[in-house]
């Protein structure tokens, strides 16, 4: 199963979490969140990532043509969308709240827990959900993942995990214990 540690404002965890052995990280580019992080800081920090671990743009309010220019200009290899856009790869947010969407569209998707705010809420939908979910090799499940309940994620055969809250020491930090811990459980 993949893991993708989201949230990432900074070099020092991102190269921890590549060392630890996670395969996305992820960073937020949404202004309204305690985590994001401007294009010029992610670009100096997948300049010393890039090839190790495949890296994720967080896009909420973002039009396509500015994704694009910010993937191309950060060196991204996914865009988050909210939306469906084509012409990149994306991975496609799809906000639960207590039934699964219609996901027609190709590629990777990731079901969140639906909140007032959007990511790193700590907040989990339910997982049962997933039982007889078709596309479950392309999916990404987030919203509340933690050691405490990452065992029956895994147990659903999910493509990976996003976790932000769960492994932090305080908003934008991340707390190595935690991520040590977690990827202990998951990849052994």
């Amino acid at each position: 199963m993949m893991v993708k540690f989201c949230g990432m404002t900074n070099l020092e965890d991102a190269l921890i979490a590549v060392d630890l052995g996670v395969d996305f990280v992820g960073f937020v580019f949404y202004e309204k969140s305690k985590r994001f992080v401007k294009y010029e800081k992610v670009r100096e920090i997948i300049k010393n990532i890039k090839g190790n671990v495949k890296t994720v743009g967080v896009f909420v309010e973002q039009s396509d043509s500015e994704i694009k220019n910010a993937m191309d200009f950060c060196g991204l290899d996914y865009a988050q969308v909210y939306r469906d856009i084509d012409g990149i790869d994306s991975i496609r947010v799809y906000r639960i709240k207590n039934e699964l969407p219609d996901t027609k569209r190709d590629g990777l998707i990731l079901f969140d827990s639906y909140t007032k705010t959007i990511g790193g809420s700590g907040i989990s939908f339910d997982i049962g959900l997933l039982k007889d979910f078709k596309r479950k090799d392309r999916l990404f499940v987030a919203g509340g993942i933690s050691v405490y309940n990452v065992e029956s994620v895994m147990e659903m055969d999910v493509f990976g995990v996003d976790l932000v809250s769960s492994i932090e020491s305080y908003p934008g930090k991340k707390d190595v214990n935690k991520m040590k811990e977690f990827l202990r459980i998951v990849k052994g």
